[in-house]
């Protein structure tokens, strides 16, 4: 997390704050006072990156990088600009990040199935179809990740903006009356040749139907959870 910090830090320029929910607010501090700025990283993404939970009540707090050393604060950026020999005003500003056109490239990280039946796993590529793919790039100017994915799978996804490099999205899934499935994803630039995104799926019993029914054959809590990383390898 401190690199990815850093290397966001060293690469990106500041626009108006445009929040996002969970956004962390990040302060980096030295002995003069402190930058503030809202990452497009939520906290969500934390976890998912650094591989442990943020504290409780960390959407209230502040992530400060002070010389190097991470940790969480419940004081204001004004104030902890005040503790770090600033003049006590720290003003927010956004990640603002232009992806670069080129060749780009998917991959797995995490795949977790839990509570499925094996037969579940054959219904993740399908919906992700192409995210694995190697693929030239034209942003624009601007991400959005239906970029990432070729063939018909780009048009399986609602996408929603939340900031200019974080997208929300959702897989409209028909209803039946035995099961209620949701499908949803997040996708972020977190640099200008990287970007990561993430799938939930979810399968419960529909209202009305045999829960129990739908437990014996393991399909009562069935979760699908997976991380996607992209990169851009080349013009």
């Amino acid at each position: 997390m401190r690199m990815l910090f850093i290397a966001l830090l060293a690469t990106l320029g500041l626009a108006q704050p445009v929040l996002a929910e969970n956004q962390i607010l990040y302060a980096e501090c030295g002995d003069a006072g402190c930058a503030c700025l809202l990452s497009p990283v939520t906290l969500g993404d934390y976890e998912a990156l650094t591989g442990s939970p943020p504290p409780a009540g960390a959407e209230n707090m502040v992530l400060v990088n002070s010389n190097g050393a991470f940790l969480w604060s419940t004081l204001s950026p004004d104030e902890i600009d005040l503790a770090s020999g600033g003049d006590g005003t720290c003003e927010i500003g956004l990640f603002s990040i232009v992806p670069q056109d080129g060749t780009w490239r998917g991959s797995v990280r995490v795949q977790n199935i839990d509570g499925c039946l094996p037969q579940v796993a054959q219904m993740v590529p399908p919906l992700v179809d192409g995210t694995n793919a190697t693929k030239p790039i034209a942003w624009g100017g601007k991400f959005h990740p239906s970029q990432f994915v070729v063939g018909s799978g780009a048009d399986r996804i609602q996408w929603t903006e939340r900031s200019p490099v974080r997208f929300d999205g959702v897989f409209p899934i028909p209803p039946n009356d035995i099961l209620n499935v949701t499908a949803t994803a997040t996708s972020t630039l977190t640099a200008p040749d990287k970007a990561e995104a993430t799938l939930a799926l979810r399968f419960a019993a529909a209202p009305g139907a045999d829960a129990g029914a739908l437990a014996l054959i393991g399909m009562a809590k069935c979760r699908v959870d997976a991380v996607y990383d992209f990169e851009r390898v080349g013009p």
